[in-house]
């Protein structure tokens, strides 16, 4: 029989190794349960249609911007936008000579989704497309990274908040809401 330092057998010490090992991944699997909590399949579903919604309430300016602003909760924030009427008033403003669905271009992707105690946060990736009009090429307006907290409420999985980090893509449209350049 093999043993270690005072004659204590291999097998005992590689027996303890494991079974500490074992316990200590048990309570740290348990302990980020209790403080990220648990989505369901579905839940992770309804969340992924929240976030495609979200393209399309934009692009669409549907039912005069409140398709857009009902995807948030009651007191939502959009950047420095917070509140229902102010999300509207943002959906119907943005880009308005160039809303409905003639002019669907937001695209979001890669959607990672982490459950947390209060519901769930996640990110994904936006690209706005300039479809092409009038002979001229298309080409990507702007683009970057989406940052949301979401919450289970009465009507379903809402945006608590949302932050959007602009990439560094070149010089922002004419028409984008994103602060000036320090270029």
């Amino acid at each position: 029989m093999r043993t270690l330092h005072r004659n204590v057998p291999v097998a005992v010490v590689t027996a303890t190794l494991v079974i500490g090992i074992t316990a200590a991944a048990s309570l740290v699997r348990a302990q980020q349960k209790i403080s990220a909590g648990t989505l369901t399949a579905a839940d992770y579903i309804e969340i992924q249609q929240l976030v495609a919604r979200y393209g399309y309430a934009v692009d669409t300016h549907a039912d005069n911007g409140y398709a857009y602003a009902d995807l948030f909760t009651a007191d939502g924030v959009f950047g420095k936008t917070q509140g229902r009427e102010a999300s509207a008033e943002l959906a119907r403003t943005t880009q308005k000579e160039r809303g409905g669905p003639a002019f669907t271009r937001h695209y979001l992707t890669n959607v990672i989704i982490y459950p947390t105690a209060e519901g769930a946060r996640g990110s994904q990736y936006l690209m706005a497309v300039d479809v092409s009009e009038g002979g001229k090429p298309s080409s990507l307006v702007h683009g970057g990274r989406y940052e949301d907290t979401y919450v289970k409420t009465a009507a379903g999985w809402r945006f608590k908040s949302r932050q959007l980090h602009p990439a560094k893509i070149g010089v922002p449209p004419p028409t984008a809401k994103l602060p000036p350049s320090s270029r």
